[in-house]
């Protein structure tokens, strides 16, 4: 029974369109004036990495469509950084506004896009807030009415599948949005196999197919030497040894050396998913645990672990390149990655630290 709720709960991860729906931190409002409700257009549309397909917003909710060139979890932490900045310059107050638990499930473009979009402007009617969805000020819905949408939202990938040519999509998504059998998607809950997702289950297939390609460029060993790695370096910069740091008994400690340990492993890109197996830690925290590092360690001090974790990269590829030549640089490369884990930290043992009384003082 456990193992199925768990798998009731299970995201998928990697370059896609997602759906998103935020809610408000600690159960509070997300807006407070009218005019916020522009200003949280601007912070979708402008996402990193993203295009935005579809967004309706309530007083509590966020719903958003977004391609994602990148995977999710940086993308919604964007997001959530976004608003925090946008309510300290309207209110001079700088807080958490979206909840940490965002519902966020993948989407099968060929086969649900178009209807999730339609359920989403939809929303507003089936909460009886309005008669009809043109009526709602604050969603994309009378975007996808006009002849010439703004350029930054990305009507045509909904349009192009409800019409087969370039004239009058427009009147084709009035047409089908007002169809009395139109499908509407359940919003409140992933689709289908266990998964966040709505799609075929050809297309979860396909999906977890993927991820497990990517997960295998990195074996076990590997990961679990640059979970040693990186924990070995933030521990010999603050003179303490990796298994102290690790030591959960000193709570204070290990939530404030932890999170670092847990930043070097996603700038070698790995998922959150991985780090919080690495570190046995719920997956939920490691955001969170990243967010609130330039709250508890300076600048300098982040700097420095950055520089000490990769510059061993190039090097070895450099010098590999000019040994072995053209013909083996592939190989060098993809060998590259492991060895300068291991490289990282035992490189820290040769440069003497004058800093290391100060940042061990700060613990």
């Amino acid at each position: 029974m456990d193992t199925a709720r768990k798998a009731l709960k299970t995201a998928l991860h990697g370059e896609g369109i997602y759906y998103f729906r935020f809610t408000g931190a600690r159960q509070q409002a997300i807006f407070r004036s009218v005019f916020e409700y522009d200003y949280a257009t601007q912070i979708l549309s402008q996402v990193e990495g993203c295009s935005l397909l579809a967004y309706l917003f309530t007083e509590r909710e966020i719903h958003c469509v977004i391609h994602c060139n990148r995977d999710w979890p940086g993308v919604s932490e964007d997001i959530r950084e976004a608003f925090i900045r946008l309510h300290d310059r309207l209110w001079d107050n700088q807080k958490a506004v979206l909840s940490e638990e965002v519902l966020i499930a993948l989407v099968d473009e060929h086969a649900c896009l178009a209807d999730l979009v339609i359920t989403l402007h939809m929303l507003p009617v089936s909460r009886m807030l309005v008669a009809e969805p043109s009526l709602y000020p604050w969603s994309s819905d009378h975007y996808y009415r006009l002849q010439e949408p703004p350029h930054w939202l990305e009507v045509g990938r909904v349009l192009n599948q409800l019409s087969q040519t370039r004239h009058n999509r427009a009147q084709r998504y009035e047409s089908a949005i007002a169809a009395p059998d139109k499908k509407l998607l359940d919003l409140s809950s992933d689709s289908s196999s266990g998964y966040l997702v709505f799609g075929r289950d050809e297309f979860i297939q396909k999906q977890i197919s993927s991820a497990n390609v990517s997960k295998a460029v990195r074996t076990r060993s590997e990961l679990e030497r640059l979970r040693n790695d990186a924990i070995g370096l933030v521990a010999e910069r603050f003179g303490i040894s990796a298994d102290d740091m690790s030591d959960r008994s000193y709570r204070r400690q290990y939530h404030r050396l932890m999170p670092l340990a847990a930043w070097l492993l996603r700038q070698r890109d790995l998922c959150d998913e991985t780090i919080a197996d690495l570190l046995n830690e719920d997956e939920d925290i490691i955001p969170i645990w990243i967010r609130g590092i330039p709250a508890e360690h300076p600048q300098a001090l982040t700097d420095r672990l950055s520089a000490l974790w990769t510059p061993r990269t190039q090097t070895i590829a450099t010098a590999a390149t000019q040994k072995n030549g053209p013909a083996k640089r592939h190989e060098n490369d993809a060998a590259t990655e492991s060895e300068s884990a291991d490289d990282s930290s035992s490189s820290t043992s040769d440069k003497p630290d004058t800093n290391k009384e100060d940042i061990r003082a700060r613990v």
